[in-house]
């Protein structure tokens, strides 16, 4: 169990690995990265065939839940003592003789459209088959949090949300879902699961522990560890603002923030930097203040002999050079600018 919210548990099963698998990558690389998704609060790998032949030395039998897509798939299941299996509603008709009356003893996940959901769907469905013989049923596609129309009425089932990111809302439909009880929630890192986006593993982790004041089953200071893995591993870079993992969104630069967070971090911080494995970065550039150069000197264990006059220079030019290459000053260009002005 990853998500434990006032005495109600929720799973996660995520989809980063069928993603990651349709690159090229070396097998440390994969090994390391799969070994932080488990560490980090991943109860559940879903895999396709392709993804299970790469991962499966990875990671126990237990902890993959996997896509069905023939009937031969079903056999792989059971030599190799998976529990879990996926199955689209429209693939159905096609396997239910095989999955329901060959006593193959799977936890079945039916996976249903959000889009074309029809309140008299699931009876539609239970004319075929006993809904209350599945495992539970996944809701794909979800872009809102209205889950009004998702009644299972009197069936027995658990819920599986898998949200879409077409609206820019996964990570606040996963958070709703949770809410509502839904026992399960499909994740990815990033959002990135391959197909349209999805809710995003850290951003789940994050806003139950910090927002819905839940507990988290996992090493949630392994994330800026995994951004680097992940973009090694996808040639890809992530933006420095990207919520939760990205590498500057603990970077400061005007003086009334810098007095602020001296004062009193909490002041512009929803959580502490090393809550998620980063560290908090003061940047100089034309919106420094004084108190930025005396932090910075602190901060870089540069003893601080300068008068006032010396720091309102230090600062101008830090503020001209920022303007000049429009960007940051480095610490390098700094150590410069502090040993001209004293010289």
């Amino acid at each position: 169990m990853s998500i434990f919210i006032k005495g109600k548990e929720s799973f996660i099963i995520d989809r980063t690995l069928m993603n990651l698998t349709e690159r090229s990558l070396k097998e440390i690389e994969l090994y390391k990265f799969t070994i932080n998704l488990k560490r980090i609060g991943v109860d559940f790998f879903e895999v396709d065939e392709r993804t299970y032949n790469l991962v499966k030395p990875l990671i126990v039998s237990e902890a993959f839940i996997f896509r069905i897509d023939t009937i031969n798939q079903l056999e792989i299941c059971k030599n190799n003592n998976i529990d879990y299996i996926i199955l689209s509603e429209e693939d159905l008709d096609n396997f239910k003789n095989s999955v329901f009356e060959n006593n193959y003893n799977f936890k079945i996940i039916l996976e249903i459209n959000a889009n074309v959901y029809r309140s008299d769907l699931i009876n539609k469905i239970s004319e075929n088959i006993d809904i209350n013989k599945l495992f539970a049923l996944r809701f794909k596609g979800v872009c809102s949090w209205d889950f009004d129309d998702f009644s299972l009425g009197g069936f027995n089932v658990k819920k599986n949300i898998y949200a879409s990111n077409e609206l820019f809302m996964a990570t606040a439909v996963g958070v709703q879902s949770i809410l509502k009880g839904f026992n399960y929630i499909t994740t990815a890192f990033c959002g990135k699961d391959g197909v349209n986006d999805t809710t995003a593993l850290e951003e789940i982790l994050l806003s139950t522990k910090i927002i819905l004041e839940g507990e988290i089953n996992g090493e949630i200071s392994l994330l800026s560890e995994m951004r680097e893995q992940y973009e090694k591993i996808t040639y890809t870079k992530i933006a420095n603002n990207k919520a939760v993992i990205g590498k500057d969104i603990f970077k400061y630069e005007s003086g009334v923030h810098v007095a602020g967070i001296e004062k009193n971090p909490d002041t512009y911080e929803p959580y502490s930097p090393e809550l998620v494995g980063l560290k908090r970065k003061l940047a100089l550039g034309k919106h420094s203040g004084k108190n930025s150069i005396n932090s910075k000197l602190k901060e870089m264990g540069i003893e601080n002999n300068f008068s006032v006059g010396e720091i309102i220079s230090i600062l101008n030019e830090v503020k001209n050079k920022s303007i000049l290459n429009k960007m940051e000053v480095t610490d390098k260009e700094f150590m410069d600018i502090c040993k001209r002005i004293e010289g």
